[in-house]
C-alpha cells in the first residue's frame, strides 16, 4: 500500500517563497488493485490576497493557479481549515506509511519535506511515479504501442529535442490509461485529490504493465 500525495502551490519555487494551497491524498493498495480516496482540503490563509498582490508585484509574473481558475484567492482566505490544522490532519494521515507523488522532488523536495509539513522525518518514499511514467511511456511511444497518435507523435517530437524531457501526468495518463478511467477526457482539474487519484492510476498502469 502507497499514499499519492499530491500538492496545488502559488509557485515552483518551493518554500519559504511559495505557499502549498491545497493537499489531496489517495491510498493505492497494490495487492487488491484499488485506488481509495483519503483526503482533500484547501488551506485557509487570512492574508492571501494581499500574499497574491506582493507575490506578483515582486516576481512580475501571474499565479497559474489562481489565473487558470483552478482555485480562487477567496478559497484560501475562506478555506475551512489553517495550514496547522491541514499539517496536523496530513502528518496524521502518512506517519509511519509509504509515499509517493507525480514528481516527488518537487512536492517533497520544495515543500513537504521542509517546515511545518516535514514528512521527511516519518515517512519512506521508495519511487517516484513521473520518473517510472516517463520510462515506460518513451518505449511506448518508441515502440508505436501509445493509442493516440497525435500525443505519441507530439512526445516522440518533444523527446527527439529533449531526450531527458520527463512526461506530463496528463500526457501519462492519456498513455497509459486510454480507457480514462478517471473520466478526464483529455483535461486536468489540477485540483490536489483529483490529481492524486489520476496519478494512482498511472501508477496501478505501471504495476499492471511490470507485473507487480
Amino acid at each position: 500500500m502507497v499514499l499519492i500525495i499530491d500538492i496545488e502551490t502559488t509557485g515552483l519555487r518551493g518554500l519559504p517563497i511559495d505557499r502549498v494551497l491545497e493537499v489531496g491524498i489517495c491510498e493505492y493498495d497494490e495487492c487488491e488493485r484499488t485506488i481509495t480516496p483519503i483526503y482533500g482540503e484547501i488551506i485557509r490563509y487570512e492574508d492571501m490576497d494581499g500574499f497574491k498582490a506582493r507575490y506578483e508585484s515582486f516576481y512580475n509574473e501571474p499565479m497559474f493557479i489562481f489565473d487558470e481558475g483552478h482555485l480562487t484567492v477567496e478559497d484560501c482566505m475562506y478555506a475551512a481549515k489553517s495550514l496547522d490544522t491541514v499539517v496536523e490532519d496530513v502528518r496524521g494521515i502518512v506517519y509511519g506509511d509509504t509515499i509517493t507523488s507525480y514528481n516527488t522532488n518537487f512536492d517533497f523536495n520544495k515543500f513537504l519535506y521542509h517546515g511545518p509539513w516535514g514528512l521527511d522525518e516519518i515517512t519512506l518514499r521508495p519511487f517516484d511515479i513521473m520518473v517510472m511514467a516517463t520510462r515506460h511511456v518513451k518505449e511506448m511511444a518508441m515502440n508505436d504501442r501509445v493509442e493516440d497518435k497525435e500525443l505519441q507523435d507530439r512526445m516522440l517530437r518533444m523527446w527527439e529535442n529533449n531526450p531527458d524531457r520527463w512526461v506530463r501526468s496528463l500526457d501519462a495518463y492519456r498513455s497509459l490509461c486510454p480507457d480514462d478511467p478517471v473520466g478526464l477526457s483529455g483535461v486536468q482539474s489540477h485540483r490536489a485529490l483529483d490529481d492524486a487519484i489520476m496519478e494512482a492510476h498511472i501508477l496501478d498502469a505501471i504495476f499492471s504493465l511490470t507485473g507487480i
